[in-house]
């Protein structure tokens, strides 16, 4: 199970991955649907829509293409992205990492998934509200939802676009050194296959189109993961 926060996180960033490993399953956190006469936002009419509900069901179907050419099913959870909580009346409020990490935490007891792969969550508020609820739940892995007698592989990805941000990825591995969590580079062992993740790309045209010429190039680039240790807790070597 790979724990995206957007549309088109899970494929940009582990997209090889997902097709080593056929028959994955991808949680969406935050691809629910505003409620009717939500206008659209900056972002939604760079993509070319005219609302955000427009935008949202065109972004699900985009995400189920992708997946479906590398083997991969969705589950979309109903948290709202952000830019639609950006505090405005009547707007809703910015999603609790518990409420998250709850729905995260069901959806695992359901599936039992071998492994669990979620962000390092970088630079954007919604890939940090992500990583917080997985962390968390990386923390409870012993307790009655995740069972001790079952235990999936834990490990983290890098955000792709993000991680080339000057210093985001080395801030986070070192606030993580800081609380305790010791993080190392997982090998990739798998042989994907990046003709099909570049189809799978290519299917968030919306996406491209705003992102602009060469603004997803970070995509084409070798997928990195990290392990992270704890005594105590669950970890990749699980």
């Amino acid at each position: 199970m790979v724990i995206s926060p957007h549309l088109d996180d899970a494929v940009f960033s582990c997209g090889e991955l997902l097709s080593a490993h056929p028959h994955a399953m991808v949680a969406t956190v935050f691809a629910g649907t505003p409620p009717a006469g939500h206008t659209a936002t900056d972002w939604d009419r760079a993509c070319g829509f005219r609302s955000a509900c427009e935008a949202m069901v065109t972004r699900r179907n985009e995400d189920a293409s992708a997946l479906l050419r590398l083997g991969a099913r969705p589950v979309w959870l109903n948290f709202l992205d952000s830019q639609y909580c950006d505090g405005s009346p009547g707007a809703a409020p910015p999603p609790d990492p518990d409420d998250i990490a709850e729905a995260l935490a069901a959806l695992i007891a359901r599936e039992q998934p071998d492994a669990v792969v979620f962000p390092l969550g970088l630079f954007h508020s919604d890939h940090d509200l992500t990583h917080r609820a997985c962390l968390a739940l990386w923390h409870q892995a012993s307790q009655e939802v995740l069972r001790p007698s079952w235990s999936p592989r834990w490990m983290a990805y890098e955000d792709a676009l993000y991680r080339r941000m000057d210093g985001l990825r080395e801030q986070r591995l070192a606030g993580l050194a800081e609380g305790g969590v010791r993080s190392a580079v997982f090998p990739m062992t798998w042989q994907g296959d990046r003709a099909a993740k570049a189809e799978a790309v290519a299917c968030y045209a919306s996406q491209l189109k705003a992102f602009g010429p060469g603004g997803f190039d970070d995509t084409t680039l070798p997928e990195g993961y990290w392990s992270l240790d704890r005594a105590g807790l669950l970890h990749a070597a699980a």
